[in-house]
Formats: C-alpha cells, sequence, structure tokens
C-alpha cells in the first residue's frame, strides 16, 4: 500500500513484503476460496486433492493469511485429537502443498513461506476471496463515511457475493471449535449487518423487510436483527407491527435469558412511539455504544463547556483518579456535542476504561469512528492505539492488537507532530515493546518522545521514556533499573503518583538481576497503588506473580492453593495463567504426579504459544521438556523441544520463572554448560546458578539460589542431587 511521502516508513509488526502475487492488472495465478467449501485454484484449475490433512492445513492458512500460524495451531487443526505438535509430520504436509502448487504453476507456492514459528502463505486481494471481501467492506466504509450510501451499498453487495456458504464448509466436523472460522462468520455476518443498515439509511427498506422478517425468525434473541427490523417496520409505516414485534422480543428475552433489552433498541422503540424515525436518523448499529450519549446537537455556547469538561477528565486521569474521570467524562457525553468533541470524549473514557477494568472497546471504536468522519487522522489513530491496547488484554486477541497496531501506523504522518500522534506512538511502542517487537517498538518510542518533547507534553514524555525502558528491559539492558528509578522519582514530583505497570516494570527488571527481595516490595506498591485508584486491569498479573514468589519462598503449600484459585478464577484464560501452570507443573513433578505435571504443562504451552510471547513461552517449554523426559517420550520430540528451548534463552535475561528447572531440563535431556553457553543468554545470578547445576556443582548452585532468595529452587536442586 502506497502510503505516500510523510508516512512512516519503518517497519510494521508483520513486515515482510506480500509475495507470490502477478502484476496488477493482470490475474493472479493462484486464488484461494475460504467463503464456502475450500478451493484452491490455479490459472483455473483445482489443485487440492482430497486429503482431510492437507485440506486442513490450507485452511488453517489461509483463513490467517495476514498473520501467520504457529506450529502447534496448525497441529491442532490438522490433527485435533492430538496434544502434542510433530513438527514433521507437518513439514511433510506442507511439502506435499508446496509440489501440488509447483505441479500446476512454476511460482504457485512462492508465498508459502516460513515464519519463526510456524508458516504464512501470503495471499491478498485478488488471490483470496476472504482479502477480497475485507477490502471491499472497508471501502464501503470509507463511502459510508464520506456520505456516499449508494456506493456503500453497491460495495457491500458485491462483497456479499463473494460468500458461497460457511467458512471452509466440510473441512472440520467441529467448526465452532475454531476461533478464525467463529471470527470469519462473524465478519459475514458484520457484513450483512452493515448492509441491512445502509439499505435502510438509504431509504431501501421495502427491499430489505423481507429478509429482515426471516432473519429475526432465524435469530430470535440477537437484538441488532431485531432493532433493523423495528426500524424497517417503522420506515414502512407498519407501526402496530413494530410495537407487536418489540412486545414480543422483550418478553422472550427475558423468559429465555432473564435480560431486559439494550438501551439502545429502548431508544429505538420510543422514537418508534413517537413517530420519530425518518430514514437515516439512527445510527449504524454496529456503531452503538452504551456510554450515556446520545446524537443530540449541541446548546449554543456549550462547545467551550464540552471542551473544558474532556480536558478536566484528562487532567483526573493522568494523575491516576480515574474513577472520577469516568464521572467527569460521562456527564461530558450526556451533553450531545458536536462529532469531534464526542469523540475526544469518547476517546478519553475508553482510555480511562482500560485503565480501571482493560474495558473500553466499544467507546474506542465509536471514537475512531468519528475521528475518520471527521477527517482527523492522528485522533483516529490515538484510538486505535487504545483499541490495541484493550485487545491485548484479552485472552487470544493478541493478533487482533497488531492489525489494531497496523492500521494506526497507516494514518501517522511523520512530518505533522501533534498530541494525539505523539500519543499513538507512545501505545504503538508499548504493545510492540510486550509482543516481542524490539526494534519497531523502539523506532514508534522515540518518535513519540522527540515528539512529546517538542511539544511539552510531561505526561507523554514520562510515558514514552517509561515503554522505551520496557524495550530495554526485554533485551536485558543493565542500566534499566536507574531509569525507570528515575521515572519513578519524576512521575511522583510532577505528577504526584506512580502508574501501577511501573512499578510492575521494576519488580520485573530486580527480577532478572535476581534480586527478589526488591522485585516484591515493587509488587506491593503496585497492588497498593491499584487499590487506591481501584483499577482492575493489572490485577492478573500482580496475582500470578505472587503465586510464583510464594513457590520461590519455599511457601509451596501457599503456591498451590493461590495457583488453583487463580485457574478456578476468571482469570483462568489470561495469558498470566500460563505462568501459575507452570508454578503448578513444577509442584507436581516435584511430588511424583506427572499426570497433574503433564497437564499443567501442557496448558501452559498453549497459552503462551496463543499470545504470552517469549517471556512466558520459555519457562513453559521447561515444564514441557522435563515432564516429556519423564513419561519417556521419544527422544525426536525432547531434542526438538530443547531446541526450541534454547532458541527462546538465545541472548535474553533469565528470570525467576526459569528457575532450577532449566538446568534441570537441559540436564535431563543430554546437554551440558556448553550448551547454554553458546546461546549466551545474559550473566545474572540466574545463569550462574544454571551454569553451577550443569557442572554437577550442586553446593555452589545451592549457595546462589539462596544468596538470591529462592528458597524454593534451593530446594528443589537439594532434592535433585548432582
Amino acid at each position: 500500500m502506497d502510503r505516500g511521502p510523510g508516512r512512516l516508513a519503518w517497519d510494521r509488526p508483520d513486515p515482510n513484503p506480500t509475495t507470490g502475487r502477478d502484476e496488477p492488472g493482470r490475474r493472479p495465478p493462484l486464488w484461494c476460496g475460504v467463503l464456502g467449501p475450500l478451493h484452491v485454484r490455479v490459472a483455473g484449475t483445482d489443485v487440492l486433492g482430497p486429503g482431510p490433512r492437507q485440506r486442513a492445513l490450507v485452511a488453517a492458512l489461509a483463513l490467517r493469511y495476514a498473520a501467520g500460524v504457529p506450529l502447534s495451531a496448525l497441529s491442532a487443526r490438522v490433527w485435533p485429537e492430538r496434544h502434542d505438535v510433530d513438527r514433521g509430520a507437518i513439514r511433510v504436509l506442507v511439502h506435499r502443498v508446496r509440489q501440488r502448487l509447483r505441479t500446476a504453476g512454476p511460482d504457485a507456492d512462492a508465498g508459502l513461506r516460513r515464519t519463526a514459528d510456524g508458516y504464512r502463505w501470503d495471499l491478498g486481494p485478488g488471490s483470496c476471496d476472504l482479502a477480497d471481501l475485507r477490502q471491499l467492506r472497508d471501502q464501503a466504509r470509507r463511502a459510508e463515511a464520506s456520505g456516499d450510501l449508494a456506493r456503500a451499498v453497491d460495495l457491500l453487495d458485491r462483497a456479499a457475493a463473494l460468500v458461497r456458504g460457511a467458512p471452509c464448509q466440510g473441512v472440520w466436523s467441529d467448526p465452532d471449535r475454531w476461533p478464525e472460522l467463529v471470527a470469519v462468520g462473524e465478519e459475514v455476518r458484520g457484513l450483512r449487518r452493515m448492509s441491512f443498515d445502509a439499505r435502510l439509511r438509504l431509504g431501501d427498506h421495502r427491499t430489505v423487510l423481507p429478509d429482515l422478517a426471516a432473519l429475526a425468525a432465524q435469530e430470535p434473541t440477537a437484538e441488532w436483527v431485531h432493532d433493523l427490523h423495528l426500524r424497517a417496520l417503522s420506515l414502512a409505516g407498519r407501526y402496530d407491527e413494530a410495537v407487536t414485534a418489540h412486545r414480543a422480543f422483550r418478553r422472550r428475552l427475558r423468559d429465555d435469558l432473564g435480560v431486559e433489552p439494550s438501551t439502545a433498541l429502548v431508544r429505538t422503540y420510543r422514537r418508534i412511539l413517537d413517530h420519530d424515525e425518518p430514514p437515516g436518523s439512527s445510527p449504524p448499529a454496529r456503531e452503538v455504544i452504551r456510554a450515556g450519549a446520545d446524537d443530540r446537537s449541541p446548546a449554543p455556547g456549550s462547545r467551550a463547556a464540552l471542551r473544558a469538561l474532556t480536558e478536566a477528565g484528562a487532567y483526573i486521569a493522568d494523575r491516576g483518579d480515574y474513577r472520577r474521570a469516568a464521572h467527569c467524562l460521562t456527564a461530558t457525553l450526556r451533553l450531545g456535542g458536536d462529532p469531534a468533541s464526542r469523540a475526544e470524549a469518547l476517546l478519553r473514557l475508553g482510555e480511562v476504561r482500560y485503565h480501571q477494568t482493560g474495558a473500553g472497546l466499544d467507546e474506542l471504536a465509536r471514537a475512531a469512528t468519528l475521528f475518520r468522519r471527521e477527517n482527523r487522522p492522528h485522533q483516529a489513530a490515538e484510538a486505535l492505539s487504545w483499541q490495541a491496547r484493550v485487545l491485548w488484554l484479552r485472552p487470544g486477541d493478541g493478533d487482533s492488537a497488531l492489525r489494531r497496531v497496523a492500521e494506526a501506523v497507516d494514518l501517522i504522518d511523520d512530518r505533522a507532530p501533534d498530541p494525539a500522534g505523539a500519543a499513538a506512538l507512545v501505545n504503538i511502542c508499548g504493545i510492540l515493546a510486550v509482543s516481542d517487537r524490539g526494534r519497531p517498538a523502539r523506532r514508534a518510542g522515540l518518535l513519540g518522545l522527540a515528539w512529546a518533547r517538542q511539544m511539552s507534553l510531561t505526561p507523554l514524555d514520562l510515558r514514552a521514556r517509561a515503554n522505551l525502558a520496557l524495550v530495554d528491559l526485554t533485551a536485558g539492558h543493565a542500566d534499566v533499573v536507574a531509569e525507570l528509578a528515575h521515572l519513578t522519582q519524576a512521575y511522583r514530583g510532577r505528577l504526584g503518583w506512580v502508574p501501577p505497570t511501573l512499578w510492575v516494570a521494576l519488580a520485573d527488571a530486580e527480577d532478572r538481576r535476581a534480586r527478589l527481595g526488591p522485585a516484591a516490595t515493587y509488587r506491593e506498591l503496585a497492588v497498593g497503588s491499584i487499590r487506591g485508584q481501584e483499577a482492575t486491569a493489572d490485577v492478573p498479573w500482580l496475582v500470578a506473580e505472587r503465586v510464583r514468589e510464594a513457590f520461590q519462598r519455599g511457601r509451596w503449600t501457599a503456591a498451590r492453593g493461590a495457583g488453583v484459585r487463580y485457574l478456578r478464577g476468571e482469570h483462568r484464560h489470561h495469558r498470566m495463567a500460563s505462568e501459575v501452570h507452570v508454578v503448578l507443573s513444577r509442584l507436581a513433578l516435584h511430588q511424583g504426579d506427572l499426570p497433574a505435571a503433564d497437564r499443567h504443562s501442557g496448558a501452559a504451552e498453549r497459552l503462551a504459544r496463543r499470545d504470552g510471547g517469549a517471556t512466558l513461552l520459555g519457562p513453559a517449554l521447561v515444564q514441557r521438556l522435563r515432564v516429556r523426559i519423564a513419561l519417556g517420550r521419544p527422544s525426536a520430540r525432547i531434542t526438538a523441544t530443547a531446541e526450541e528451548l534454547l532458541d527462546q534463552v538465545h541472548g535474553a535475561a533469565l528470570t525467576s520463572s526459569f528457575g532450577v528447572d532449566l538446568p534441570l531440563a537441559l540436564r535431563e535431556a543430554g546437554l551440558d554448560g556448553r550448551a547454554l553457553a553458546r546461546h549466551a543468554p545474559v550473566d545474572s545470578p540466574w545463569r550462574q546458578a544454571a551454569e553451577a547445576v550443569l557442572a554437577g556443582d550442586v553446593a555452589r548452585a545451592r549457595r546462589t539460589y539462596l544468596a538470591v532468595g529462592s528458597r524454593g529452587d534451593a530446594r528443589q536442586v537439594t532434592a535433585a542431587g548432582g
């Protein structure tokens, strides 16, 4: 995509260019269809055989063409009944698919490539019907935003014509099991929803009314369907039927689900009762939010008041009082206002909701839409960057977060510094830092810091420095603790408080230096900060860290109890649940409970591969390796796990999450200190203790673990012997 001069040129989260497509204007030799029965054609000829495993592999790669698929996910989709990844078998399947493609066309397999942890198939508009659908949908949104509803409807009709049935129909017997299939199904539903809404606002209610009536019968509790159905009945002048339909729908919701209709649906119903539903009066159904705002025009002279209230809410939020900030911004939205003022208030409210509970996605999505309509790309980029932060907190939405980051990057013009662009860059830096993308994270952070300093934006300056410190922390830089300490002093001096994420970063930095006492102190400060702000977004991290801390201190009974409670609670699908599973696997293995150790180590690996990153995957692989050795798994599988584990620690800073289990696992796999030295993890007491274990010097290893305060590791190494 040509972003024109002045657009950011540095790499996006997935910087590899798409290849394997024909020149513009010519028909691509390869085409893959997933919006219905699976088809792969080269020059118009079907090339995919009937083999279910090859079809499952191709479908999995095509459904996630933009992001790639890890080996673990590929294995799960090709062999759903298995729990372990057979890398060799996957490579054989990929080779066979390549052969089929090459036989049909010399360059047809060029887009099928290896990634760091799996495979990616570089498809796009013109070579995949799903990519075509997304392109047409995005064009329709732009046409709709510019007021050209007729063109939007035409584009949506063309997109709908691409759908031939259920996604990858017939490939899997249990399609609801796979999140990418569910997501594509939701995209198709969303497209249909957009089309209905655009036609209603275009005044074409007579055409869509029969379809909406049939859809309402098929989905009797879907609010968006009934909202559109009521609007269509109202526009057709059939008010009595609309009232009857709403009463029946409300009764069904109460009887079947025990809930009342949403505020948005009630608002639609009230407009119908008032005969106040002219064509185009309702906002698009996908953009309805429940922030208490409506679409009233501002009273004369209210714009200054709205701006003042929004700025007051942002000022309060910068100082950590999120509850008062939320009240202030909600009151602002109740005043109505012009689109730009509402968008700014929605953006700040979404930011506050994120800090409070990890929510705010609806407010931020509405803000991004309004900013785009008002042609304010940097503000839209900031809203998208906050959406990315919200999505990153949600289990399994790491790829969605990175897509929002990519959208935000495309909107930023590096020749036009402003506060919104600086805020977007700082957020992008933070997301990429925790996603193990150090280089682009640093570039975004440095540019955001430069803009913040150019405009004297103190809170943003501090946030940029904090996110850049996260990049250095992941890279194992020794001086990061000093920078983080300076930042805590600056926050206290300039803003009167310290964000809990900064205390958490300090705790992680001290952990990497094997200073567990200071790390525990910083975590307690983070807990105190969260309690004072009534903010819960960081709670899953801190609770999981406490489980690990109890293990390190030798309080294994307490660690087991806290871990079990964590996994029974609302955070059991959180990425940090991987850390808890690692602790429980260590305890089970120490007690000789191999089934429990296998169960927990497998869960830890799955969660870490899903969206945990290298920080969580390394410790999970340690447990997986030890358990596989204890269970007598084939040597090829053990060797592959050991190699992947060593790749994870290559040049990285070891942490207490690895503990003594890392050297024990390597020793049990038949490796010695030379294997660890070749991968050169950052020098620290953790590495020194690991080298002592691998050298058979149990006494020195035990002294080192006790010196850093990890009695749990000392206890384990003593039990393991020489």
